[in-house]
């Protein structure tokens, strides 16, 4: 699967879409143009056309390079806590660090690092886990204080991230919420 070059790329062919006919037509045709020269999976290919291309309007590029340029970048969460108190002077803390990263060619990467902490006076232990995850992303052709986006994880498994705007309608926003979480910009 190949990726676009960036989201004026995926705009135009949005763009060529919708003059060969709004609604479902513009749609089939888009879905078309990724299984041959992104060469897309059907099932891929018809997912990001129909985030994308949702109501496929006049107006569906705009929205979509609009709600694209709010969230491309580094989005960044992090936390600890405390998990338990031992006694005798121990305690287990747990952090994490979890990091989006939405580029212009609409790619993603996502890692999540955590480390739970054991420490008492007879020793401490650390466990540390990381997961991480890249592929496609695409946002909807429409605009709102949340969206979903559609993840095409290595370009085949797809699941939706919920973005909040937190309410703010700035061009390009310092924080947001991604599934609950909220991220600031890095």
């Amino acid at each position: 699967m190949y990726t676009f070059t960036s989201v004026a790329a995926l705009c135009g062919l949005l763009e060529q879409a919708y003059h060969a006919g709004p609604g479902e037509t513009g749609r089939t045709k888009f879905v078309d143009a990724l299984k041959t020269t992104f060469e897309f999976g059907d099932r891929a290919a018809n997912l990001y056309a129909g985030t994308v291309l949702g109501s496929n309007s006049d107006n569906s590029a705009s929205i979509v390079r609009t709600n694209a340029e709010r969230l491309i970048g580094t989005w960044r969460a992090t936390g600890a806590s405390s998990l338990a108190d031992l006694g005798y002077g121990g305690n287990t803390l747990s952090s994490r660090t979890e990091e989006w990263n939405f580029t212009d060619d609409m790619t993603y990467t996502y890692q999540l690092e955590k480390q739970i902490s054991v420490m008492s006076p007879y020793g401490s232990m650390v466990r540390p886990s990381s997961t991480s995850e890249g592929g496609v992303w695409a946002p909807p052709d429409r605009t709102g204080p949340e969206i979903n986006i559609l993840l095409l994880r290595d370009g085949t498994d797809n699941r939706e991230a919920m973005v909040d705007w937190l309410g703010s309608d700035d061009d390009r926003p310092m924080q947001c919420r991604i599934d609950f979480t909220r991220f600031q910009r890095f």
